[in-house]
């Protein structure tokens, strides 16, 4: 015959000894936590040169791939081109408001503009439209495309603020999957000129 009472108290039991053992595992882990050096502690406050660097150039990347979407709304052609500016344009603009709210309050600068040489390629595209424009468009953007992940690994790997870095990490992303787009927008354009 079962033992109603003594299957009650072993299941009683159980659950103490299972209690017990996560509530010593969670002060381990809290004891663990509350010992690790304070240099562990994410950087959230304070801006390397490595930082103040990449908020610059990270901002005129952004203002460049912005003024570029712009451009290929209004001298495209393909509907492919138009849709894929329409994303480079949206993409880059919720990134620079995302940045400007970074380092909003801080002592670190942003750019308003682009380089030079960003400047003298929009130039040049700038005169042309049409078919000529999409595909002279579409092979600078995987180009650019490529030079602008150097900028964001970089941050990743030597900046020091935590949420400049993380703001690196995101928007590598997003340019790795601009790029991918772009690469496809290219042979989209290829096999419709065949």
């Amino acid at each position: 015959m079962i033992d109603q009472p003594k299957i009650a108290k072993a299941s009683k039991f159980r659950k103490i000894r299972t209690s017990a053992a996560v509530m010593l595992s969670a002060l381990c882990l809290v004891g663990m936590t509350s010992c690790e050096d304070e240099d562990d502690d994410p950087i959230v406050d304070s801006y390397n040169q490595q930082d103040r660097n990449f908020a610059v150039s990270s901002s005129e990347n952004i203002n460049a791939q912005i003024s570029f979407g712009q451009l290929a709304l209004d001298n495209g052609e393909d509907d492919s081109v138009i849709e894929y500016a329409t994303m480079l344009v949206s993409e880059n603009t919720d990134s620079k408001t995302e940045l400007e709210g970074i380092v909003d309050g801080t002592d670190v600068e942003i750019s308003d503009g682009i380089t030079e040489a960003m400047q003298a390629k929009y130039d040049e595209l700038a005169l042309l439209s049409g078919e000529d424009f999409d595909m002279a468009f579409i092979d600078f953007q995987i180009e650019a495309l490529d030079n602008s992940m150097s900028i964001y690994e970089n941050e990743e790997d030597n900046g020091e603020n935590f949420t400049l870095k993380g703001f690196a990490e995101k928007t590598l992303g997003k340019v790795k999957d601009q790029k991918k787009e772009a690469v496809l927008v290219k042979a989209e354009i290829e096999l419709e000129g065949v």
